[in-house]
């Protein structure tokens, strides 16, 4: 979540589309000192990227713009256009495409993952959560993974579902989810928490 003078400039560049940090100044009542910290933090942060534009012959001027990451902050209606798109399928009766796409997609998951873990040389059981934990919190899970210190089995847990509004009219997305995990660390996957059913994560015991 991001507050105060931080959202406002977020605000200013999502209007401007690129802003330097003297426009900001200009637009803001903050010394340029404290607006340029507020642009390091928001960069360290990943919600803004810096490039720098040339315009005649002086030095190229330093802009800043959103992320995906940044541009996540605001409303959007496509989740909710995505659920309406499968219900429309499933009241067409054309659930086998329903099936395929998302068996499809997951399998492009998959692939992505197993190439990540080839260029990492991941060789143990950790090393792969480790690489499926970057992975998810590159999609938005908020992922995390631990060992269970009585049985010894490895913890999956993911705060965040992104597909929140698809599950609302498909749970397929979660059934390929615990297939995905058995694929990736060849062993048996039990769902302990489901955010579908209220619970605050998504939680898969591995072995």
């Amino acid at each position: 979540m991001v507050n105060g003078p931080k959202n406002e400039l977020l605000d200013l560049i999502k209007h401007h589309g690129q802003l330097t940090i003297d426009d900001s100044v200009e637009k803001m009542d903050l010394a340029k000192t404290t607006v340029r910290e507020h642009f390091t933090q928001l960069e360290k942060d990943g919600y803004i990227v810096r490039s720098y534009e040339r315009s005649g012959r002086g030095r190229p001027s330093l802009q800043f713009q959103l992320t995906n990451k940044g541009h996540a902050l605001y409303p959007s209606y496509e989740p909710e256009m995505m659920r309406e798109f499968i219900r429309y399928l499933q009241t067409e009766g054309e659930h086998r495409i329903l099936e395929d796409f998302f068996q499809k997609f997951w399998d492009r998951r998959y692939r992505k993952l197993q190439a990540m873990l080839e260029s990492k040389d991941a060789e143990t059981e950790e090393d792969k959560a480790e690489i499926t934990r970057q992975m998810l919190d590159g999609e938005g899970f908020m992922a995390e993974f631990e060992q269970d210190p009585d049985s010894g089995s490895l913890i999956m847990k993911e705060c965040n579902c992104p597909f929140r509004e698809i599950i609302k009219v498909t749970k397929l997305p979660c059934k390929l989810e615990k297939e995905f995990y058995q694929r990736v660390f060849e062993k048996k996957v039990e769902r302990t928490s489901y955010i579908a059913e209220g619970d605050f994560s998504c939680t898969y015991c591995v072995g």
